[in-house]
């Protein structure tokens, strides 16, 4: 062994020789719980982070690229029900250059990546064709982008373009969505569904375009509109307002009885119909002076009678009868008047109520001395109640069922019960596990306490002679610093002095090995302490 490390090792055999079994022990557990700690903390921290390679995939791409994986020995996790393919972070960009290069995967070369393949030789069928498919891959991965949607399919129906047709066809299209499971679209996201699709292409109107889901329901459909939960707004708003109403009732109703010991429900027919009213109004004020006006005057003067008297043969006039002067003289004005005119556009919100209904029921037990007419008067006002309108209010007291708010309370005292328990034990036992470690540092220190204490007073004073004492002093010091190199000359004028001397540390060894050994370990933790 070197003699660098003699030293060290002999101090550390030293040291471990002078403490008890106990301390030994704690030792012992102290190194193997940092060796652990450390071979954890090493674990951690060098465990590679994962970062997604490809998201998405379809079952052959998966498979085709984990066999590339293996093949590489590179290190890899699935998620997303093997959809997803977790790599080291700091491979990924390395990975998906190789990957790309083996064609994976795949189901890349969609959307308008397929026009990149077209050749010289490809007829405008092939092109037209191919531009069809890639809008539907497009519309496909765009729609799979909202949340809840997993896949979705489209195929367009495009028309050809013909010069001389008088009568195009429109655009239509078809949607298949896969909702995640529990996801279900309501009115506004099945519109915003149409509305992507129809804007996608050109002359598309939204009413073209039909909504399924994987279950075969009709969420959109071409003169129908949305039919998903048809009526959900109408449904909504209803519910919302009596929601709202309900709770002003109840706002007034808890203070009085209690909470809890009344219910009220109310039932709104609301107008949802959206109208436009347009009139117009002609108005004339006395006085006003008219925009234009004209005159005409007409006269006439003459000889001879009127035609008049007896009527000859074949009806005519005799021409014989009449004489005399005669005169005529007419004259009309016709003025325009100003006159004022009222045009009023009136766009009627949806959201007028046309009745209410309203009904409440009160625990018994708390409401029979209460008065039902003042109780029906508050809530009418809460909820703005209109006999004109033919609105109605029931209010009934009623015993009421508190079995299930009775078993409810149970089961939330005997949940608290049992969380209180679980709280106490996990306090007693850290608090064993906390005791004992005390008790056992304790035991473990006392006991190393008393039997120093004992070896202090079993082992007496050594009386040595002054030779032997020498020599002793000479071997300590020698331990505790390198050994010089002299001549073998010394060596042997010294041996004979040095076997006789060591021949009486030999015996008194044998005769009183604990009080030698006593005396070399203060020695030893003398030198130590230098």
């Amino acid at each position: 062994m070197p003699a660098a490390l003699a030293g060290p090792l002999e101090r550390i055999r030293s040291a471990l020789s002078t403490i008890s079994l106990g301390q030994k022990v704690v030792i012992g557990l102290l190194a193997t719980g940092l060796v652990l700690g450390g071979f954890f903390f090493y674990r951690w921290i060098t465990a590679p982070t994962y970062a997604p390679l490809f998201s998405n995939l379809a079952s052959t791409d998966a498979s085709a690229i984990v066999d590339e994986l293996n093949a590489a020995g590179v290190a890899y996790e699935l998620a997303d029900g093997g959809g997803t393919i977790m790599v080291p972070n700091e491979q990924v960009y390395d990975l998906r250059l190789s990957m790309s290069g083996k064609g994976l995967p795949a189901g890349n070369d969609t959307g308008y990546a397929l026009l990149d393949e077209q050749g010289i030789t490809t007829s405008e069928f092939q092109q037209q064709v191919t531009y069809q498919r890639a809008l539907q891959d497009e519309l496909s991965a765009t729609l799979e982008s909202l949340e809840g949607v997993r896949t979705a399919v489209v195929h367009l129906a495009l028309p050809e373009e013909e010069v001389f047709a008088s009568d195009e066809a429109e655009p239509t299209a078809s949607v298949l969505l896969d909702l995640a499971p529990g996801t279900s679209l309501d009115s506004g996201q099945v519109q915003a569904v149409t509305n992507l699709v129809s804007s996608s292409i050109e002359g598309m109107d939204p009413e073209q375009v039909t909504v399924a889901d994987a279950a075969g329901t009709v969420l959109s459909a071409p003169g129908q509109g949305v039919t998903a939960a048809a009526g959900d707004a109408r449904s909504q708003l209803e519910q919302d307002y009596e929601d709202r109403l309900a709770a002003n009732a109840q706002a007034v109703l808890d203070p009085i009885l209690g909470p809890g010991r009344a219910k009220v429900s109310v039932r709104a027919d609301v107008d949802l119909d959206q109208r436009s009213t347009t009139s117009e109004t002609h108005t004339y004020e006395e006085g006003t002076p008219p925009i234009s006006s004209s005159t005409t005057t007409e006269e006439y003067t003459g000889n001879g009678a009127a035609v008049g008297g007896i009527l000859g043969p074949e009806n005519q006039a005799d021409a014989g009868a009449g004489a005399g002067d005669s005169a005529y003289n007419k004259e009309s004005t016709t003025a325009n008047n100003a006159v004022g005119t009222t045009v009023e556009t009136v766009e009627g919100a949806p959201g007028r109520i046309n009745r209410l209904t309203v009904s409440v029921v009160m625990d018994e037990a708390v409401a029979g001395n209460l008065n039902q007419a003042q109780i029906q008067q508050l809530v009418g006002n809460a909820v703005g109640l209109d006999v004109a309108r033919g609105d109605d209010i029931t209010v009934a007291a009623m015993e009421f069922d508190t079995t299930a708010a009775d078993a409810a309370a149970e089961e939330l005292a005997a949940a608290e019960e049992a969380e209180r328990q679980a709280q106490m034990w996990s306090l007693i036992k850290t608090g064993g596990i906390a005791l004992g470690i005390a008790l056992l540092v304790l035991v473990v220190w006392l006991r190393s306490r008393r039997k120093d204490e004992d070896e202090e007073e079993d082992y007496e004073a050594l009386e040595l002679a002054d030779d032997v004492m020498a020599e002793l002093d000479r071997i300590r010091i020698e331990s505790t610093r390198a050994v010089p190199v002299v001549d073998n000359a010394a060596l042997e004028l010294e041996a004979a002095e040095r076997a006789r001397v060591r021949g009486e540390i030999s015996s008194m060894v044998s005769e009183k090995p604990d009080e030698v050994a006593a005396m070399l370990r203060g020695w030893l933790s003398e030198s130590g302490v230098k």
